[in-house]
């Protein structure tokens, strides 16, 4: 646990060495952040069973002997978060699977391509990490370490706590930036896929992310990544009854009402608070108390023929 530990005075020590911090600096803070999850997430793995760190458990060459000479290739991170909750009964919420999900594709990004991501977007992710990191280890970790371990590790864990400070106030004044430009525009302001923060405003030809700065110059580029980051049930697109563009997404999520679910178009932000579908055409509409559930051009037809 040690090195996860260590990892972490590392990220946190490259992110606030400067405001904004430099891009050798954010290199690092992203494998070293990467680094610690998975040591620290397998560590409480171990704690039920060592077979449950390698990638396939009735492989052959999951024995005990490439375990002890560490002559094996570890699961993956996304595996190591569902075999916590399923097997372990680890809670790890909506919110930070996202980020660690986040995190492990720009560290493949940056493996593959190099740094890609701005300051704000790596920040803004590392600092829902390692507000994870820390609640998993006070809970998952800290209370079974031998006194004299706890005691030097408590020290350490304050340090990453203070520094972690620092960065959210990075953060905060980011936000206070954008505040003003963002009001009129919640009504149609999402998540970033790549920050996960609300400042992704949509409607536009190419939505930026006044978070992270992240620009998408295809809507449906943005629909693809809003649809495959946010996992949840109902989350999916349809054609838009009011431009004819296969962005409408439904049960979006807009910074106005963040609890509530909608259909938001992506495309010229039309919102549909009943989205229901036609028993004549099958499109989607915005249901009313007395349309027979038939949508407004169905439902002209209908009157029409009379």
């Amino acid at each position: 646990m040690a090195n996860g530990i260590d990892y972490l005075m590392s990220v946190t020590e490259h992110l606030t060495a400067a405001d904004p911090p430099a891009p050798r600096d954010l290199k690092y803070a992203v494998l070293h952040l990467q680094g610690a999850v998975e040591v620290l997430l397998k560590v409480r793995l171990l704690r039920e069973h060592w077979t449950f760190v390698f990638p396939d458990l009735d492989h052959a060459k999951t024995t005990r002997d490439a375990f002890d000479s560490g002559d094996f290739k570890s699961c993956t991170t996304e595996t190591a978060v569902s075999r916590l909750k399923k097997i372990a009964g680890v809670e790890i919420g909506e919110r930070p699977a996202r980020a660690l999900s986040r995190l492990t594709k720009s560290r493949n990004a940056l493996q593959h391509f190099g740094l890609t991501a701005s300051a704000p977007q790596i920040e803004a992710n590392a600092a829902e990490v390692l507000d994870f990191l820390l609640d998993f280890l006070h809970t998952q970790l800290l209370p079974s370490l031998p006194a004299a371990e706890a005691g030097s590790t408590w020290t350490d864990l304050n340090t990453v706590r203070e520094r972690l400070a620092t960065i959210k106030s990075f953060l905060a004044k980011r936000h206070q930036q954008i505040r003003a430009e963002l009001a009129p525009l919640l009504h149609a302001t999402v998540e970033c896929p790549l920050c996960g923060q609300w400042a992704m405003s949509v409607g536009v030809e190419e939505p930026t992310c006044r978070f992270c700065l992240v620009t998408w110059d295809d809507i449906g580029h943005l629909v693809m990544n809003y649809l495959g980051t946010f996992d949840r049930p109902g989350l999916e697109e349809a054609r838009c009854p009011e431009c004819g563009e296969q962005d409408l997404i439904l049960n979006a999520r807009v910074a106005a009402h963040p609890d509530r679910a909608s259909a938001l178009c992506f495309s010229c932000t039309a919102v549909l608070e009943h989205p229901v579908e036609c028993s004549s055409c099958e499109e989607l509409y915005e249901r009313s108390a007395d349309d027979f559930g038939l949508c407004p051009d169905c439902l002209q037809q209908r009157i029409d023929r009379f």
